[in-house]
């Protein structure tokens, strides 16, 4: 039994999937979103909150591995307060239920101190992960997800450009959710690793936001769709707008900050074991056409 922590997310439902496809029996945890449909595929689901320690252990009891992230709630107006709470829950229950290989989900930088935004909270979870001495730990550390250049859609379609706070010419890591989540169901399957290691996940090449935009308009049939560069106060204020809390929004522009002065990625190399296979053009031509088509 392979417990999955995130299952109506983008690594956790695609990686839900490719178990279920592999033949494993996987069990679920149900919070915000229903998880009726991987029920009816197989897997067993648990309706809980992973704030709660008794609802963790009903997920993780009896599983031989587990998958565990700190989802990204950016309604929630204690993201950071609450990011913690479950990072020590998630601890707590792990422990208790004696799980004997987890992957857990961070991402680059997140073995550091001092990462700006909702990073810094990752390198908590990551420390108390690292006290469970009776478990198999995996921890990987993506980079940025090419889903959430998805999140700029709406702006693009109503304003005709898309903007942030990162620089336009800046070239960083970016990888598919669909290969981060390979690799989760590759390892929790295999099983074949031993105490307490990390890896990086970087993409198959690094990308500019003047590029990826340009790789989205050309998606969108929007010929030169501009990229603009925007004050971080006018990019928090878009943020709320769109829904997120005062913290996450705040925190979200903090991290895009830190991308600009280097934090996450000076020093970052990528290599044959880091790299992973889907570029961004076939990421945009495979993501579902209600998500960027018109």
């Amino acid at each position: 039994m392979i417990a999955v922590m995130g299952a109506a997310g983008n690594v956790g439902g695609k990686l839900a999937d490719l178990l279920l496809q592999g033949g494993q029996e996987v069990r679920v945890l149900e919070h915000r979103r229903t998880l009726a449909e991987l029920g009816e595929r197989g897997a067993e689901v648990v309706t809980g909150d992973a704030l709660r320690v008794e609802d963790l252990r009903r997920l993780f009891t009896g599983a031989d591995a587990a998958f565990v992230l700190l989802p990204d709630n950016v309604d929630d107006p204690r993201f950071v307060a609450n990011r913690s709470r479950m990072s020590q829950a998630i601890t707590d229950s792990l422990r208790e239920t004696r799980v004997g290989h987890v992957v857990a989900l961070t991402v680059v930088g997140a073995d550091r101190a001092g990462a700006p935004g909702p990073p810094a909270g990752l390198h908590e979870h990551e420390r108390r992960l690292a006290g469970l001495r009776d478990t198999d730990l995996l921890v990987l550390r993506p980079a940025a997800y090419m889903d959430y250049l998805l999140g700029s859609l709406p702006l693009i379609r109503s304003q005709g450009l898309n903007g942030g706070v990162i620089d336009g010419d800046l070239e960083y890591p970016m990888i598919a959710t669909v290969d981060v989540a390979q690799e989760a169901a590759e390892r929790l399957t295999r099983r074949d690793w031993s105490g307490h290691r990390g890896k990086l996940l970087l993409g198959p090449e690094d990308v500019s936001m003047r590029e990826a935009t340009r790789a989205i308009g050309s998606r969108l049939g929007i010929a030169e769709l501009p990229y603009v560069e925007l004050p971080p106060a006018e990019m928090k204020g878009a943020l709320r707008g769109a829904g997120m809390s005062e913290e996450a929004a705040g925190l979200l522009v903090d991290m895009q900050l830190g991308i600009n002065d280097g934090w996450f990625f000076d020093g970052v190399r990528r290599t044959p074991e880091t790299a992973t296979p889907t570029r961004l053009e076939a990421f945009l031509k495979d993501a579902p056409p209600e998500e960027v088509g018109r």
